[in-house]
């Protein structure tokens, strides 16, 4: 079927082992992360202070979790042998369990993000180049940084297909405009309300007398350790989300039509 698309004008293969190998490391860093921020959350009796601590411990297990998952999806989906063609009158998507194409025609919508993350840990995890295509059928093709001559691939889907629709991914944020502010402003008073909760709520000090007289000091818990697990964990969540909202708003006012 895939000859119908006339002759192979480049093959682009996908490094499926990579993605297994940061789905292995992920794995390896998030299962002893995790297990110590149970293990800590447990052994805590409140006074310590740690409960922050504790709670960035079980989100940096998350992190490395959600990496995992992702990586290995991407493996599972793609197959092994995964490998991209660009046809003369078409583009090709295959792997060991067979191949499927569609025409040039067939190719609704192009995704590139307008700018591209170029760190170490991005080039690891396949995602200094990204290029998603949504088909007539309804299938979709994800192109990453994992393909080789990714962006020559992704050059090749532009030129072939001119009626194909360009996107860059972030549409949404016109749309969004000013909802970004409302959603800072959101996420900073749940973040205040929470250290305030906590403010009024610290640990404080009584003294009791025994039968015999004797006086001691005795420090009640203001809140609870599952409680201050949880403000660690949302906290940062809160921090990253207002700034996320603040960076989006700029942006928005930056490049919005005139």
């Amino acid at each position: 079927m895939t000859d119908l698309f006339g002759a192979v004008l480049s093959r682009h293969r996908v490094d499926t082992r990579a993605r297994w190998q940061n789905a292995v490391w992920a794995l390896v860093l998030a299962v002893p992360t995790g297990w110590l921020g149970v293990w800590a959350f447990g052994m805590d009796d409140g006074r310590s202070g740690g409960g922050r601590a504790i709670g960035l411990v079980i989100g940096l297990s998350l992190g490395a979790l959600y990496v995992a998952v992702t990586q290995a999806w991407r493996a599972v989906r793609g197959g092994a042998g995964e490998y991209f063609e660009v046809r003369e009158r078409g583009i090709v998507h295959g792997s060991r369990r067979g191949a499927v194409g569609w025409e040039w025609s067939q190719v609704v919508s192009i995704t590139m993000p307008g700018t591209t993350r170029i760190h170490g840990l991005a080039r690891r995890l396949g995602n200094d180049y990204r290029c998603r295509l949504a088909l007539a059928d309804g299938a979709r093709l994800r192109i990453d940084g994992h393909a080789s001559g990714a962006p020559g691939l992704g050059r090749a889907v532009v030129e072939h297909s001119p009626r194909a629709r360009r996107l860059e991914g972030d549409e949404w944020q016109e749309r969004a405009g000013g909802w970004f502010l409302a959603g800072a402003a959101l996420f900073l008073v749940v973040g205040a309300s929470m250290v305030t909760y906590l403010a009024n709520n610290a640990d404080t000090t009584r003294r009791i007398t025994d039968a015999n007289g004797m006086v001691r000091e005795e420090t009640v818990q203001g809140v609870g350790d599952g409680v201050i697990m949880a403000v660690g964990l949302s906290l940062p969540v809160c921090a990253v989300g207002a700034i996320t909202c603040i960076v989006l708003y700029v942006r928005y006012l930056r490049y919005r039509p005139r």
